[in-house]
C-alpha cells in the first residue's frame, strides 16, 4: 500500500481504541510523524504495525502502558532510530513543492488583489513594477522566514506531545496565532521597507495571478506524483 492508503487505514482503525489508549497512541503518532527526515512510507508502516499491536492487546484487556511502557517518548525515539531516512530525491521534491505552493499563493494573491482593487475600486495600478535586485533579496528572505516558520510550528506541535497538562484550546490557538502573526508581519515589513535596487521590469498586474496559478499547479502535480 502507498503511504496515503496506510494513513487512511490507520485513521479507520484508530477509532477502535479506547479514549485512554487513543490519547497515548496519538501522542506517539504525532511525535514520530514530525521527524520529517524519515521515510514516509516506512514511518506509516511502523505506525500501523504499532496500532494493530495495541488493538490486539486492547482486546486482551491491556492498556497502552502495558504494551509500550511508561515512557512513550523514549520508546518513540528508539522507533525513530530504526526508520530509514527519506531518500534525497523525495526530500528535494517536498521542499520544491512547499516553495512553489508558497510562491504560488503569495504571487497569485498579490495579482488577484491588485487587479481587483484597480478594476473594481480604481485603486493602485494595472501595471506592477518589479526591481530585480530587491525582488530576489525579498524572495530569499521570505523563503528563509518560511523555513523558520515551518520549523517553529513543528517544534510547537512536537512539544505538545506527551504533555501531562494539556493547555486549553484557546491557549493553543493563541500560541499558533502569535507564531503566524509574527511570520506574516515580517513578510509584510520586508516587502514594505526593502529599498528598490536593480533593473526594473513592468508587467500587467494580472500576469502575477496567472504566474501564481501556474506555480501552484506545478506544486499540485509534484504533490500528486508523490501522493502526499
Amino acid at each position: 500500500m502507498e503511504a496515503t492508503e496506510i494513513i487512511e487505514l490507520n485513521n479507520e482503525k484508530r477509532a477502535r481504541l479506547t479514549e485512554h489508549n487513543l490519547k497515548y497512541y496519538e501522542d506517539m503518532l504525532l511525535y514520530i510523524r514530525l521527524n520529517g527526515n524519515k521515510s514516509e512510507q516506512q514511518t506509516e508502516e511502523v505506525l500501523l504495525e504499532m496500532l494493530e499491536h495495541l488493538l490486539q492487546a486492547q482486546e486482551d484487556g491491556k492498556t497502552a502502558e502495558e504494551v509500550f511502557g511508561d515512557d512513550p517518548k523514549a520508546y518513540c525515539k528508539e522507533v525513530i532510530q530504526e526508520i530509514p531516512k527519506e531518500d534525497r530525491k523525495s526530500q528535494i521534491s517536498l521542499i520544491v513543492m512547499v516553495v512553489l505552493q508558497f510562491l504560488g499563493m503569495f504571487v497569485g494573491v498579490a495579482g488577484l488583489l491588485g487587479t481587483a482593487l484597480y478594476y473594481f475600486f480604481d485603486l493602485g495600478s494595472n501595471v506592477t513594477t518589479i526591481s530585480v535586485g530587491s525582488g530576489i533579496a525579498i524572495l530569499l528572505i521570505d523563503l528563509t522566514l518560511l523555513g523558520g516558520f515551518i520549523i517553529a510550528v513543528l517544534k510547537w506541535l512536537k512539544r505538545s506531545a506527551f504533555s501531562e497538562k494539556q493547555p486549553k484550546k484557546w491557549v493553543e490557538f493563541f500560541q499558533l496565532w502569535i507564531i503566524s502573526t509574527v511570520f506574516i508581519g515580517l513578510i509584510v515589513a520586508i516587502q514594505t521597507f526593502m529599498p528598490a535596487f536593480g533593473q526594473e521590469i513592468s508587467i500587467p498586474t494580472y500576469y502575477l495571478a496567472i504566474l501564481g496559478a501556474i506555480l501552484y499547479f506545478i506544486s499540485y502535480l509534484i504533490k500528486k506524483k508523490k501522493k502526499i
